[in-house]
């Protein structure tokens, strides 16, 4: 062997192979990797050790390792020693690393049994700041075993001592078996750089363990409690002073839990700390806690309910901080968002109350979310809730629904109130009788063949109806034959993108970051959508798509799924969420590089082949359009309308007559002498309907 020789006497020969290494394998190797010295006066150590070192590594990056006991041992002992010889990184702000490292190890521990890891977690405790993280020194108390683990208790509680909320959570984590106590301390003490949205994930990890959900109701009334001695003078009021930041932190977990289980007990509870906590009992414009009202915010937005949101607009009604009143109200939109994607909580809506604006606007996003979700109602609850109720029976029957028989089929109908009587009708006109155990879901095109969807099209037009969102003319998206047997598809890949309106939309739609991929929850469903480079939130550009895959999850795992899996109108809402990601990205601007990015993207986007949005704006245009007057000479081709002279392309709206640009001045719609039946809401399908309307007028006179 030439060159200088191994700095670890476990390195000797060639350089392995690292990869066929499976998660095991890697966790045997990672202490010794680690123990490796990599850097020598600001540079890399160039030896044999020191390559497979940053080999393993570098696999560390694309697996993570599974460790067994004696391997999870050996990285433990690592972790201690080094502690002992840099105590100034075993305490204080850096501590957080080290313990983050052990959560690592043992969370990825496949024998937590093993009788080696005792001595090890003895000897980290007795190097390492305990307050680093709390909750997982419970954890490494319970592996040392005996009296060991009260005696931890005592001394994390009189370290703690300030903050009373953190204790008893530390208390009641200790009742839990081991894995659950380092799931808590994983969820307590994230990753250094992790995302920490609202929005990372449909379900909270925490809810799954009972003594914690009990912990919770006890500890969010305790919350209350003490807030509630501040604002009857019982306590003296000192600004943001109420609860300490770890105590904060306890109350944002906990009310994570009760809005994910949607507890009874909760509304009440929270409605008096949120208020209490964002208000000072003065006249002052300062708050008895800046970070439990925005803990509590973004608990709201990633679990909403329509309690908590109902809440939420009150708290932001009384507010006098404005800091904190910007927050929330970023947490407010988010929450009437997310809330669409709970149907079965988001449709708890009081009977005896009239609807307001802003609920029915909730109601009509939880219904659109809904096709995605495949929201299933009981029949007789649907017709109470939705089809007779005085405030939401007009926007039902604007929708087309699906009536699953308890022994038959499916039909889909029309539903109509005559003189006070629900009637259904399907879309030939003929009523329909929904037997006993009927349930009610809404139609989607995906679910219909192509006679059918065009049959409700017609029938729509024919009666002038005007959806409150996209149904019968909804794009829809057939798996592609080559797809059925992979768990990526390729259907949006290559596509260029403006990083800045691509960021923007996505926060909006619910994508998540995750470096150079995004990320989406459809039910149990995850889609994500792959990148050609790493962007972060201020990045400019450009980037290409790649491809899309979906996964389902099942506590830690995640398990590809290939499109026959799903429900075919759930792949078809997944593909149609990444179609409007990249068809608006592609050509959307901001207002600074408009003028000078605005012409090549519209030349970019006009060349694309079209994609499916274009295709049912067409369709529906044809619809609208077809029989006014002046539309004699009305024609389509693959992007454009065309009448005449005139060209209007259907992506972009841009206007050409014999090929050069032109501008037309659309009216007012309010100045139409007829104004056009569209099918749904859609501002790029009124425009070019009203101004192919205005080009006819022209060539008129």
């Amino acid at each position: 062997m030439t060159g200088p020789p191994p700095s670890h006497h476990r390195f000797s020969g060639e350089p392995i192979d690292l990869t066929t290494l499976d998660a095991l394998a890697l966790g045997d190797l990672w202490a010794v990797a680690h123990s490796v010295s990599l850097w020598e006066n600001n540079r890399r150590v160039e030896s044999l050790a020191a390559s497979t070192a940053w080999a393993v590594l570098g696999r560390g990056r694309e697996m993570k390792p599974a460790f067994r006991g004696a391997a999870c041992r050996d990285y433990l002992d690592l972790l201690a020693r080094e502690a002992e010889a840099a105590p100034e990184k075993a305490f204080g702000t850096l501590a957080i690393y080290t313990w983050r490292k052990v959560c690592f190890a043992l969370r990825r521990c496949t024998d937590l049994a093993f009788d080696g890891l005792g001595p090890a977690a003895k000897r980290f405790l007795a190097a390492a700041d305990w307050r680093a993280m709390p909750h997982l020194a419970v954890a490494l108390a319970r592996l040392v075993g005996g009296e060991f683990e009260a005696q931890a208790l005592e001394k994390l509680a009189g370290d703690l001592a300030g903050s009373p909320l953190l204790v008893d959570e530390l208390r009641a984590v200790a009742a839990l078996d081991l894995p659950a106590i380092l799931a808590v301390a994983d969820v307590a003490y994230p990753d250094i750089g992790a995302d920490a949205s609202a929005t990372d994930d449909t379900h909270y990890s925490l809810s799954d363990y009972p003594n914690y959900v009990a912990f919770a109701e006890t500890g969010l009334k305790q919350a209350a409690a003490h807030v509630r001695k501040i604002h009857d003078s019982e306590l003296p009021y000192a600004p943001d002073k109420a609860f300490t930041l770890e105590d904060s932190a306890v109350i944002a977990r906990l009310a994570r839990v009760a809005l994910d289980r949607d507890e009874p007990w909760l509304p009440s509870v929270l409605d008096e700390m949120f208020r209490k906590v964002s208000l000072a009992p003065t006249a002052a414009k300062t708050v008895p806690s800046q970070s439990v009202a925005i803990a509590l915010g973004h608990a709201v937005e990633a679990f909403p309910t329509p309690e908590a949101v109902a809440t939420l607009r009150h708290v932001l009604r009384d507010l006098r901080h404005a800091g904190v009143e910007k927050k929330l109200q970023r947490n407010l939109r988010g929450a009437e968002r997310g809330l669409a994607e709970r149907p079965e909580i988001a449709l708890r809506l009081p009977f005896d109350q009239p609807i307001s604006k802003s609920q029915l606007t909730t109601l009509t996003r939880c219904l659109e979310a809904g096709l995605a979700l495949s929201m299933v109602l009981d029949y007789d609850d649907w017709r109470v809730r939705l089809a007779e109720h005085a405030s939401l029976k007009a926007l039902t029957g604007t929708l087309v629904w699906r009536i699953l028989g308890a022994t038959s089929g499916s039909t889909a109908v029309l539903p109509v109130l005559e003189r006070d009587r629900l009637t259904l009708r399907d879309v030939a006109g003929t009523i329909v009788q929904a037997g006993p155990g009927s349930r009610v879901t809404l139609w989607h095109p995906s679910d219909a063949s192509a006679e059918e969807r065009s049959a409700w099209r017609d029938r729509l037009a024919a009666l002038r109806i005007k959806q409150p969102f996209k149904q019968v003319f909804r794009e829809h998206y057939p798996v592609p034959p080559d797809d059925l047997g992979e768990t990526t598809t390729a259907m949006f890949s290559g596509h260029i993108v403006s990083i800045v309106p691509f960021l923007g939309l996505a926060r909006r739609e619910r994508w998540r970051l995750k470096y150079d991929c995004l990320a989406r929850s459809f039910g149990r469903w995850t889609a994500q959508l792959t990148l050609a480079d790493p962007i972060y939130p201020g990045c400019v550009g450009a980037t290409t798509t790649g491809n899309l895959s979906v996964s389902t999850s099942g506590g830690m795992k995640s398990l590809p799924a290939r499109p026959g899996d799903l429900p075919a109108a759930t792949f078809s809402e997944i593909l149609r969420a990444v179609d409007l990601l990249v068809s608006t990205s592609g050509f959307a601007v901001t207002a600074e590089d408009e003028e000078r990015h605005r012409e090549a993207r519209l030349l970019h986007l006009a060349m694309s082949p079209p994609s499916a949005m274009t295709e049912v704006r067409k369709q529906a245009l044809e619809c609208a359009l077809c029989g006014l007057d002046g539309m004699a000479g009305l024609e389509f081709d693959a992007r454009h309308l065309r009448l005449g002279a005139y060209a209007i392309h259907l992506t972009t709206g841009r206007v050409t007559c014999a090929g050069e640009p032109v501008t037309i001045d659309v009216p007012k719609r309010s100045n139409l002498v007829a104004v056009p039946w569209l099918p749904h809401d859609e501002k790029l399908l009124e425009m070019i309907c009203y101004t192919a309307i205005e080009i006819a007028r022209r060539g008129k006179s």
